[in-house]
Order: structure tokens, then C-alpha cells, then sequence
């Protein structure tokens, strides 16, 4: 058994109180309008503290970002539900990744903006993208395709990669549209039934 010690216990507190006192700076003004020292201010610690825990003030955006993530994983792990299809699992599987996210349009723009940034985050982002990457793995041994007798014709590796650009395309129409986000559910249930579509050709 793993123990936490008591400096573990602290640092994740601390890390949790600067990503809580961020984002609802974030939420009340805007992600460009607050400061590292405003951020420090109102998690009652210095500003070189914040940076010990994230290197730029849109690297708490991810962290946030991916612990909503984390919870569509969750999701995931429950499809399909009981007379779903493959697309229909696909679709709810994608959807799941962008539903939560809906208050937060502004910090998924800066997600995407962040994510071509030359000093990228990529240790935070590349463990998530191992954990997604294995959800969906399962999901596809999980999928009901039409002919159980027969191997998909996608293999596991290139059915994640296809869901995932799909799902990059579909993630930057949700951004742009905005609310009711019809546009990028329509295409959602689109591309995902292709994909099943391809699984069982």
C-alpha cells in the first residue's frame, strides 16, 4: 500500500488552492485579464510559488481542463449502454469529451492555443493522452459491430488515432460555434457513425 506523506498531502492542497483561486479569477474576468499576482493574491501564496507549480498562468487552464477530462473518462468506461450501437457509443464517447466543457469555452480556446505553443506543456497533457488512449482501446474491444465473427478492419492503434483527429476537428467547430453547439453535435453523430461504419466495412 502506497502511503501520502505529509508533504505530498501539502503540496497537492497548495496546487489545488492555486488551480480553484485561478479559475474563478478566470470565470469573473477573463482568462487575459488576470494576473500571476493576482492569482497568488487570492490563493494566499507567492507568485513564485505559483510558478513552481505551473509555468505560465494557461497551464492551469489545462490542469482544469484535463480533470474534466478525466471525468469523461469515467463516462466512457460505461459505453455502451445497454441497446446501444457502435455509433451511438462513439457519438456519446466524443460528446462525453465536450459536454462538461460548455461553461468553459474560453478555456478550451486557450487549451487550443496552448497546444501549439513552442514551450509546450506536454507532461501533463501526454500522461492524459496515455489514459485516453487506453479508454478508448477498451471501448473499441467493447463496440457491438454487426459481424462479431469477423476482425474489424481498423486495427485497435489506427481506431484511436481516427476518433481522436476526429475529434480535434469537432472540438475547434464547438469552440467557434458556441452555444447550443448544433452544428458541432450534428457533425459529431456524423463522423462517429462513419467511423463505426468503418470499423465493420
Amino acid at each position: 500500500m502506497t502511503r501520502v506523506t505529509l508533504r505530498e498531502r501539502k503540496k497537492a492542497s497548495t496546487r489545488e488552492r492555486i488551480l480553484a483561486a485561478a479559475c474563478a479569477l478566470f470565470e469573473r474576468r477573463g482568462i487575459a485579464a488576470v494576473t500571476v499576482e493576482e492569482i497568488a493574491v487570492a490563493a494566499e501564496v507567492g507568485k513564485g510559488t505559483v510558478y513552481n507549480y505551473f509555468a505560465a498562468k494557461e497551464d492551469i487552464v489545462v490542469s482544469f481542463l484535463i480533470e474534466l477530462d478525466r471525468e469523461a473518462l469515467e463516462t466512457m468506461a460505461l459505453l455502451p449502454a445497454d441497446g446501444m450501437d457502435a455509433a451511438g457509443a462513439l457519438e456519446a464517447a466524443a460528446w462525453s469529451l465536450l459536454e462538461h466543457k460548455a461553461p468553459y469555452r474560453e478555456f478550451v480556446r486557450a487549451f487550443f492555443a496552448r497546444t501549439f505553443a513552442p514551450d509546450n506543456f506536454a507532461h501533463e497533457t501526454q500522461q492524459f493522452q496515455l489514459l485516453l488512449d487506453t479508454a478508448l482501446g477498451a471501448l473499441f474491444e467493447r463496440l457491438p459491430l454487426e459481424d462479431a465473427g469477423h476482425l474489424p478492419a481498423m486495427s485497435r492503434e489506427d481506431f484511436v488515432m481516427s476518433f481522436k483527429t476526429m475529434h480535434f476537428g469537432i472540438g475547434a467547430i464547438w469552440i467557434f460555434e458556441g452555444p447550443p453547439f448544433a452544428t458541432a453535435r450534428a457533425l459529431c453523430r456524423r463522423h462517429m457513425a462513419l467511423l463505426a461504419k468503418g470499423l465493420e466495412s
